[in-house]
This record gives C-alpha cells, sequence and structure tokens, in this order.
C-alpha cells in the first residue's frame, strides 16, 4: 500500500481477493480497453435473496491521471472484504447490498507509458479522446465517436440495475447533476433556466453524502 501498482499488480490483487474471498466476491470483465487492457469490475455480495437487493456502483480514474481513488477503491475493497464477519457495519452493508466497485476506467490513460508504472500517466485514453466527455449527451453532440472503453461501460450499467452510483475523479469535491447537463438558478439567468426534473431528491442525495 505504499505504492501505486503496476498493471500486472493490479490484475493480481483482484484475483488474489476472488481467491481468498470465494463466496463473498467475483471479478467482472466489463470490457478492454483501446489498447487491450482489462477494465474490471469486483462485484462484492452474499448469496440469497439477490433480487431483494439494491446495487450500488463505484468507478474510479476516468481521467487516467487522476489516481487517487485507483488506490482508494482497491483500498475500498480489501477494507470491506477483510471486515465481513468481524465488523458489524460493513457485514450489514455486503449482507443488504450488492456491490460493484470499478477501480480503473481508463487503463490505458494510466498506464500510458507502460504497465510497469503510472508515471506519464495522462486524462485522455488511447486515442487521446477525454471518456468523461465522449458519453451521449442528451443536449449535446458527441465531440468524438463513441470510445470502446465507454461502450463496454454503458453495456455493464445495462446488464446491471444499480440505483446509485459514484465516479471518482481528482481535485474539487463536486456534486454533478444527473447527465451533468442541467442547470441550477445559481448558475445562469432565469432566461437560460434548465432546472433537473429531481432537483430536490438530488439535493437530498447529496447532503446525505
Amino acid at each position: 500500500w505504499d505504492r501505486y501498482p503496476t498493471y500486472d499488480t493490479y490484475l493480481a490483487m483482484m484475483a488474489g481477493w476472488v481467491e481468498e474471498f470465494p463466496t463473498l466476491c467475483h471479478v467482472d470483465t466489463i470490457g478492454t480497453s483501446v489498447r487491450g487492457r482489462l477494465i474490471l469490475s469486483m462485484y462484492i455480495e452474499t448469496q440469497g435473496d439477490e433480487d431483494a437487493k439494491p446495487e450500488f456502483f463505484y468507478s474510479s480514474t476516468i481521467h487516467g491521471d487522476e489516481v487517487t481513488g485507483y488506490v482508494m477503491m482497491l483500498r475500498l475493497i480489501d477494507t470491506l472484504l477483510h471486515g465481513y464477519g468481524d465488523n458489524p457495519q460493513y457485514t450489514s452493508l455486503i449482507n443488504r447490498t450488492r456491490i460493484s466497485i470499478n477501480p480503473l476506467a481508463n487503463p490505458d490513460g494510466t498506464y500510458y507509458r507502460g504497465n510497469q508504472s503510472i508515471q506519464g500517466a495522462r486524462r485522455n485514453n488511447a486515442n487521446n479522446v477525454d471518456l468523461n466527455r465522449n458519453y451521449p449527451d442528451p443536449f449535446a453532440p458527441a465531440k468524438a465517436a463513441l470510445q470502446q472503453e465507454n461502450q463496454a461501460m454503458i453495456d455493464y450499467l445495462y446488464a446491471h440495475h444499480f440505483r446509485l452510483s459514484a465516479n471518482l475523479h481528482g481535485g474539487a469535491e463536486v456534486m454533478n447533476y444527473p447527465w451533468d447537463s442541467f442547470t441550477s438558478q445559481t448558475v445562469r439567468s432565469d432566461a437560460d433556466q434548465m432546472p433537473h426534473p429531481a432537483e430536490d431528491w438530488w439535493i437530498e442525495v447529496c447532503k446525505r453524502f
């Protein structure tokens, strides 16, 4: 935990947790990056009554050089799995929720200079596209063709029924409205208002967070 993992170490860590906790977790392959690196998610759950449990999705490092969340998500996986059965809060969380954690959404950006180090990591993917600006936007045309990392993520999300998700970045602490395109009255003039239809609900989510 005193350094960022190499790409191979990252894969070994994910596989190691599955080997150590085979009844609590498995690894989903969401897809592959432009350069063929795996986009993985650790799925943590207990067996039984799956349909009644809400699903939650964590994802991090869609910007390849914002790597703090990368290690934080690996730490979260380790903490939850090793705390199960000993820590009442972690145990209850895993028993009552299906948790999917994707530590590294843009492996080509993070390991841009090679698999041995994150030194030289960059924001964009191997096609030099900002993945965070590449998802379909209901209010604006795409600036670039949909990247395969994002198509894989979209397919994964459609295959599940996540009730809530969080995407970790580096920098300021911000809570964006879903779609990241709506505005609030503190941002623009009344003539330019486009408030989110679930604004009150989202404000409540932000306060609880």
